[in-house]
């Protein structure tokens, strides 16, 4: 009963946590005052790009808001809304506009067509774009797609991709970087995800995202021009490009008279004459003597002699009043009170259920495998880079926060050309962003962290990612259903609740047994201070509530007795 009530309770603080104590301002709040100039926008050349975005012309004509329905949910459709607009909150540069989510709990789908379809396999690719969280996104994504030529109907989740790359979160943050790769053999598209992505900041300045692949078939995915992640197409993802060149032969099956149990017990062992499979595993310890120090006469409990009849107790309505057991002071340091009994300990003859001990089968042949043949669907492809020609650029997110803001975009071959871009544009605005935070937030003073205090800081933040798990699986399940919800558990709301449950219950039955060791009051061992005569303090009105409250429950108990 205790483990379901803590489980309950902190699943509704769960949900409850952010909007209560971390309430986000609206994204069109204005921005505290400030006395740091900001520099003002100007728009930014880029020299032969394949496309370059920094929304100085709105959304018309390029982007194209999509108000298609996801694939095979005609009720789920992207309805969320786009601006594109001024940063509002800790803006960086005066004047700098920037596509914008404008929608919460909802599906969004906006892209843009390139002038002329992209081919990595020419040159390599780099794709570079800004990310900035207005609001703390607790569930949603922030990734692009790279959209692959020809781009047929409307922008969903069906459009097939040639790369998706960005920040994600929903209950734990990861960077996406997948390819698809066709097959040459079958045509057919594979997803294949980065191991060990690295995760992204979730503050709410400017990021710059930066992914390069090289035709040499190795990447470099970079967060605010630091390289965070390195590797090769052929080796660092899942799964990987190419196939095995063998695979199990699934038309070969194990034979019928195979035998693969390498021990068997010995046919020829008996059991031993002596051998008492009856004999208990313990009995009592007849050379145990009771303790000097042992208190038979004396019961564990005993009436609580501080307490007082209450002045209200009526012995008709109530019945006879009787104070509290507590537990008996003498027992505190005696070896122990009440009636001894003689202890057990582990019979020394006994030996348990006989079985024949274990020898070598002479008939085992090993274990079996189905025999390898060639792998029918095996093709090779050294590189990977050449991936599919891209079309579009789109966003396609679901996210419970709105505020999510993309700027600067870049897509193309040069990797120095994007280098410019993060020194003349991206730093300048961070740069600025951090002077404001600065100015608004000023840090105090460092102090040492006590490992107290590092604890509670590392138990609020499992806590935020507790109510973000939970909060994004509640909307999912009111918006979807909770059968969708539960499919879609990507961030383990549910393990996450009933995890923290189980921890709450425990850290309940710890604080109650402390409770409960403490009002066995202090062992006299322990060396007291010693006060005059004259100076020993009354009882405490504290001890005097203490014991006038342990009488009114022996009256509630009574009267519960006589009732029954």
């Amino acid at each position: 009963m205790t483990f379901r009530l803590n489980t309950l309770l902190l699943f509704a603080f769960a949900l409850q946590f952010n909007s209560v104590y971390g309430e986000e301002p609206e994204s069109g709040s204005a921005e505290p005052t400030h006395n740091v100039k900001l520099p003002k926008f100007t728009p930014y050349t880029v020299s032969n790009p394949v496309f370059w975005e920094q929304f100085t012309d709105g959304l018309e004509p390029v982007w194209k808001r999509s108000r298609a329905a996801k694939q095979g949910k005609d009720e789920d459709r992207y309805d969320g809304e786009w601006a594109v607009e001024e940063v509002q909150e800790l803006a960086g540069i005066a004047g700098d506009k920037a596509l914008v989510v404008k929608s919460e709990a909802r599906h969004h789908a906006i892209s843009a067509r390139l002038s002329k379809p992209f081919d990595p396999a020419l040159g390599g690719l780099v794709l570079q774009y800004e990310v900035k969280l207005q609001q703390t996104l607790n569930c949603g994504g922030a990734y692009v797609k790279l959209l692959t030529a020809p781009m047929k109907g409307e922008f969903s989740d069906a459009t097939p991709y040639t790369i998706m790359f960005g920040p994600d979160k929903c209950g734990e943050s990861k960077l996406h970087f997948i390819y698809r790769h066709a097959n040459p053999i079958t045509g057919k598209y594979t997803e294949h995800h980065l191991q060990k992505p690295p995760l992204p900041p979730t503050d709410g300045m400017s990021h710059l995202y930066t992914l390069a692949i090289y035709t040499n078939n190795t990447f470099v995915v970079s967060i605010d021009g630091t390289e965070r992640k390195t590797g090769s197409l052929l080796e660092d993802f899942d799964p990987p490009v190419n196939p095995p060149k063998e695979i199990d032969d699934p038309e070969d099956s194990k034979p019928a008279d195979w035998v693969d149990e390498e021990k068997i017990p010995d046919p020829d062992a008996v059991k031993p004459d002596d051998w008492d499979e009856d004999a208990p595993a313990m009995i009592l310890d007849e050379d145990a003597v009771k303790p000097d120090g042992w208190l038979e006469d004396e019961p564990l409990m005993v009436p609580d002699p501080e307490a007082a009849k209450p002045s209200d107790w009526d012995d008709e309505e109530d019945g006879d009043w009787a104070p509290p057991m507590v537990p008996n002071p003498r027992c505190i340091d005696a070896d122990g009170c009440g009636p001894w009994k003689r202890p057990q300990k582990r019979n020394p003859d006994y030996k348990g259920k006989w079985s024949p001990p274990l020898i070598d089968n002479p008939a085992y042949k090993g274990k079996w495998t189905p025999r390898r043949i060639a792998n029918p669907d095996y093709f090779e492809d050294l590189a990977p880079y050449k991936l599919a020609k891209i079309d579009a650029i789109g966003f396609e997110l679901w996210t419970m926060q709105a505020g999510i803001t993309f700027d600067n975009i870049y897509l193309g071959d040069s990797v120095e050309l994007a280098n410019r871009i993060a020194d003349d544009v991206w730093k300048p605005k961070h740069d600025s962003e951090l002077a404001v935070l600065e100015e608004t937030n000023p840090k105090p003073a460092q102090q040492p962290q006590s490992k107290l205090a590092r604890l509670l800081e590392l138990f609020t933040v499992r806590l935020e990612d507790i109510a973000a798990s939970v909060k994004g699986f509640y909307a999912r399940a009111q918006q979807q259903g909770i059968v969708e919800a539960v499919r879609q558990d990507h961030s383990g709301a549910i393990a996450v609740v009933m995890a923290a449950g189980g921890l709450a219950w425990l850290v309940w039955n710890i604080l109650s047994i402390t409770r409960y060791i403490a009002s066995l009051g202090t062992p006299a061992a322990v060396p007291q201070p010693s006060l005059p005569a004259d100076s020993q303090p009354e009882r405490s009105d504290s001890a005097k509530a203490s014991s006038s409250a342990r009488a009114d429950s022996s009256k509630a108990v009574n009267r519960k007795g006589k009732k029954a």
